[in-house]
Formats: structure tokens, sequence, C-alpha cells
């Protein structure tokens, strides 16, 4: 991908950032969005590996570290907005989605100061028509992962940021298999529910397949018959957790 995209915005103001957002579909995990700033490139002059990025989902794992760290080497401005499991349980998709990228806005700052930077201009990866509520022009582009470099860029850098927030939280809860799934509803991670709970603060509860899914009503009863069992397993792991708080508490007064 170059920037011949980008190029068509250049007009609109000195400072653009690309904002994309990842782990809308998942089950467990904060939310992720980032803001890029790229410089404005010329391809003439300029001899950039950030040409090479694409949008995250089309980079294998293995390679999406190395071009994250070209982009941190490259980019005027980064931001990260992190909207957390129970901020999601409340506003919903589209809500922890806007907040999240108006968050990661707020956080741009310069790689090498970390002074503060804002972008006069801003390309979001279209979700719903989504706006965000901040006093800066901006586009909502189609597919823009697939089409703008700056948006592309965020792409990367936000999926980054957030396997490696599930990657330590798989350290602490290996039963989820969050290193693999990185959040995402797969039996491994389901099994890891049957057998240890739900982790509160951690998974979003309030989303499928923790409550009904109107559009899996021929499954209705095979969930029903799981989600009782996640709640034992969770009412049960919470009180063994209590008893032995309790236990210590009495043995320190």
């Amino acid at each position: 991908m170059d920037n011949t995209f980008d190029k068509m915005f250049y007009h609109e103001g000195t400072l653009i950032g690309g904002i994309d957002e990842t782990g809308v579909s998942d089950i467990a995990g904060p939310l992720v969005a980032a803001c890029v700033i790229l410089p404005k490139i010329d391809v003439q002059k300029d001899d950039l590996k950030i040409f090479e990025i694409d949008d995250s989902k089309n980079i294998p794992e293995k390679y999406r570290k190395r071009h994250a760290e070209v982009i941190w080497q490259t980019a005027k401005g980064i931001g990260i907005g992190e909207v957390q499991p129970a901020e999601i349980d409340y506003l919903g998709s589209i809500g922890a989605i806007k907040l999240a990228m108006y968050r990661s806005v707020a956080a741009c700052s310069t790689i090498a100061k970390g002074n503060t930077i804002h972008p006069d201009y801003l390309m979001i990866d279209r979700v719903a028509n989504l706006q965000i509520p901040v006093k800066i022009r901006q586009s909502l582009i189609e597919q823009g992962d697939t089409k703008s470099l700056c948006i592309a860029a965020a792409s990367i850098v936000a999926k980054v940021y957030r396997d490696e927030i599930m990657i330590k939280l798989h350290e602490r809860f290996p039963y989820y298999n969050w290193i693999s799934n990185k959040g995402y509803p797969t039996e491994k991670h389901f099994k890891g529910i049957d057998t240890h709970g739900v982790q509160i603060g951690i998974h979003r509860i309030k989303r499928w397949p923790f409550i009904k899914n109107p559009s899996l009503e021929e499954e209705y009863a095979k969930w029903e018959r799981r989600r009782n069992l996640w709640k034992k397993t969770t009412s049960k792991i919470l009180k063994l957790e209590a008893d032995e708080h309790l236990w210590c508490l009495k043995n320190h007064l």
C-alpha cells in the first residue's frame, strides 16, 4: 500500500490522523483504537519502509509487530484509546468504539518528546456512520484500512497494542487460551469459562454468549445450560477466593 489514497486528502490539513479500532467482536479484554499521524510523504523523495504496511488483518501475526515498530519510528504522532469491558457493557459496541476513538485522538502525542499533538483532519475507518465528537473535520472511509496508509497504520498499532494486553492476561489466566484467541469467542475460550468461570472486569458479560442472542434461537437450550454452568462455576470460584481472603485477614488480626 502506498499513500496515493491519502494524498487526495493532503489539502485538508497539515496533520492528518488515521483512526481504526480493534477488539469489537471479542468477549474479553478492552476495545482499543489508535490515531496515527503520518508525515506527508513524497514518493519521489522518501523511501520509507512504511509503504509495506497493510490492513492488520492481512499481515501475519509474526510480522505485525515489525510493522508497528516502523510506524512508531516514522509517525509524527500516535494516540491510543482503551475502553474497558465494564465500559463496553455499559455503552454498547458503537458507544464504546466512539469513546475509544475519542480517547485515541485526545491521547495523541509526538513520538520523540511526548508533547501533545492535535490532528487537524481525521480519516476514520467507517463504522456505522460513526462520527467522533471532536471539533476536527473528519471523513469516514469505507474499508479505510485497505485504502488509506494512515488508517492501515492505525489498524496495525491498535492490533499489536491490544494483542500484547491479551498475552499478558494469558500469563495470569492461561486456561482461557487468550494467547491464541486474544479474547475472541472460541470453543477453547468457552472451555476455560466452563472450568474457571467468568473473570469479572475482563469478560464482557453483557454480550453473547453471556446473554441470549436472538439469532441463535434454535440453540437456546444448549447455551442456556452452558450459561447456568458458568454462573455456578463463577460463584464457586468467587466464594473460594473470598473465603481464602477472609482466612488470611483473620490470621493478621
